[in-house]
């Protein structure tokens, strides 16, 4: 049995709506976090981080001030450090399933959340986690991982990989 399962594909694809829609419904069992697009009108600014017990912080924002910047948005890696990597250490000593939405470039930008991310794939626990399809070392590394399996999510392939993600909870739940 695949203990890790990595969802990538292009950006705007829907790894984090097809996150959501099979963990949402479950998520008393589930630990660590997602993402979500703020949008005005049709225009993204930004993202929020949310833990499955309700935890939110603004984590990039178009025009926030910050040391570390990824193309027009500035990052908050506090809201990382402090919400998203609290979240994983708690799913990995209290949770069935760790979800990680998403091992990406803002991510990398946190020693501290690339270290509780290879602690949790090195677990007990099973990972469920998006992750960016354009090359990166250290993502390319942890897609590597014994155990672990990547699905690549196109707009076609959406309802067959929803399934098969379903499938895959459900056998570790």
């Amino acid at each position: 049995m695949i203990k890790n399962l990595f969802i990538s594909g292009t950006p705007g694809v829907g790894k984090t709506t097809l996150l959501r829609e099979v963990t949402l419904p479950k998520r008393e069992k589930i630990g660590g976090f997602y993402t979500e697009h703020i949008l005005a009108g049709r225009v993204r600014k930004g993202f929020m981080i949310r833990t499955f017990d309700g935890q939110e912080r603004m984590l990039a924002a178009k025009g926030l001030k910050s040391p570390h910047q990824l193309g027009k948005y500035g990052v908050d890696l506090n809201a990382l450090e402090n919400v998203g990597v609290p979240a994983l250490k708690l799913a990995m000593m209290s949770k069935d399933l760790i979800v990680i939405d998403e091992i990406g470039s803002m991510e990398m930008m946190s020693e501290r959340f690339r270290t509780v991310l290879l602690e949790s794939l090195t677990s007990t626990k099973p990972v469920l986690a998006t992750i960016r399809s354009a090359a990166q070392p250290f993502a390319d590394q942890v897609k590597k991982f014994a155990d672990t399996e990547t699905i690549h999510l196109t707009k076609s392939n959406y309802a067959a990989v929803k399934q098969q993600v379903r499938k895959w909870i459900d056998s570790h739940l």
